[in-house]
């Protein structure tokens, strides 16, 4: 083994082992349910490393799983009473960069053209009134609000913007990736004011015909708490709640020990819901909303490519493009009702009759906790067939890896 091998498994092995240390003190709360055990454990190669192991083995199986743990526990997420120390400080948007928090305007044409006009927040509503395609008054309006490193320039901002503009709403996509760029625990404390700044945004709406009835909001991962805070603005200033949010993975990192006031919560619109992709990475395994659909389990997604998984960042983004392709092929993501978030973890929903939409056909009468099954390739959905036992993707795919009955090395 060379001599810079050994140096960097020294390092990852360090690195590690004061990562599992941090993690160790932290127990996820009951009512959360306990991971299903959907990535190699770290503490078994540790164990093995110890007794002797390759280092390779070690690097090899905990490099994405320590770096994962470090993020999401010791730098975000430390097992203090206060999660993130300091996010819940004041900060505040100067002057100057107020001109770069935008608005994008998007709709799309008959003949199927994107068009998309970005303009500062502050003049949005001026510009809005002059919009005579604009029908405050008739249509219902969607805000999306982009999250952590994201933009309304990219793809996936676009195509949800697309869907919705199809779907006859006024579609406005929020553009803060000069605000959401700083290191983690500083962008969650822009989380309020920029909530704050478009929840005024839609209060100088209603003053041209927008009624509270007609206003939903779909925010990403940081972007979920960021369109809470504009609900809770929104409420505030005018006795009203927005009629829906809809949590794409909401971001749990710095939020999981925050109480209802600081994140996203089922008190924050006449009805929310959630998509749960990543509970145990960059989501959160919270019941927030009057709806929380867990995805396969909502710990990790199933990978495109066999045999190849879908991990942290992979599986938190899925959270779009399910919605994204909930929007575009109504009705076709079911999801069957559970008892309690472990149950939705582990897959134990199946004997349940009571089922529900993922998408804005979604039945807010049936509230509670979901189970929903995709397929691993695009589109995802699997429609009726996601209500059986047998096609649940894990346990189908591990049953066709070991399809065979004897097994010889």
């Amino acid at each position: 083994m060379s001599a810079v091998f050994k140096i960097v498994a020294a390092v990852v092995y360090i690195f590690a082992s004061v990562t599992q240390t941090q993690a160790g003190t932290y127990g996820p709360r009951s009512e959360f349910g306990y991971p299903a055990g959907l990535i190699p454990d770290y503490a078994q190669a540790l164990l093995e490393s110890r007794a002797g192991g390759d280092y390779r083995t070690l690097f090899a199986k905990t490099l994405t799983y320590s770096l994962n743990l470090f993020h999401i526990y010791h730098t975000f997420d430390r097992a203090s009473p206060v999660v993130g120390p300091g996010v819940l400080k004041n900060a505040s948007i100067s002057p100057r960069m107020m001109q770069e928090l935008q608005i994008a305007i998007h709709r799309v044409k008959s003949n199927g053209q994107i068009v998309r006009k970005l303009v500062p927040v502050e003049n949005a509503p001026k510009i809005i009134a002059g919009d005579k395609i604009i029908d405050l008054r008739n249509k219902k309006t969607v805000f999306y609000a982009v999250g952590f490193l994201d933009s309304s320039y990219y793809p996936f901002s676009q195509a949800i913007g697309t869907s919705y503009s199809k779907r006859g709403y006024n579609v406005f996509i929020s553009e803060t990736l000069a605000f959401l760029t700083y290191i983690y625990p500083k962008s969650v404390r822009l989380v309020k004011v920029l909530g704050k700044k478009i929840g005024e945004f839609l209060v100088k709406l209603t003053e041209q015909g927008l009624q509270s009835e007609n206003i939903e909001l779909v925010g990403a991962s940081l972007g979920a708490h960021v369109v809470a805070h504009a609900a809770k603005y929104f409420y505030q200033a005018t006795g009203r709640k927005v009629a829906r949010i809809t949590g794409l993975d909401p971001a749990g990192p710095c939020f999981k020990a925050l109480s209802p006031e600081h994140k996203l919560y089922r008190t924050d619109a006449d009805k929310v819901d959630i998509v749960h992709t990543n509970i145990d990475g960059f989501g959160t395994a919270e019941t927030l909303g009057h709806l929380d659909i867990y995805v396969n389990g909502g710990e990790f997604q199933p990978s495109d490519i066999p045999y190849i998984p879908c991990l942290v960042i992979c599986s938190h983004v899925r959270a779009l493009i399910y919605w994204w392709q909930a929007l575009e092929h109504p009705k076709k993501f079911i999801a069957v009702k559970c008892n309690n978030v472990q149950e939705a973890r582990f897959a134990q929903c199946f004997n349940n009759s009571q089922t529900n939409y993922l998408g804005v056909e979604a039945k807010f009468d049936r509230p509670g906790i979901y189970y929903l099954a995709t397929d691993n390739e695009f589109p995802y959905f699997k429609g009726k067939s996601g209500l059986k036992a047998a096609n649940e993707i894990f346990t189908k795919s591990t049953r066709l890896i070991n399809s065979d009955d004897n097994f010889i090395v």
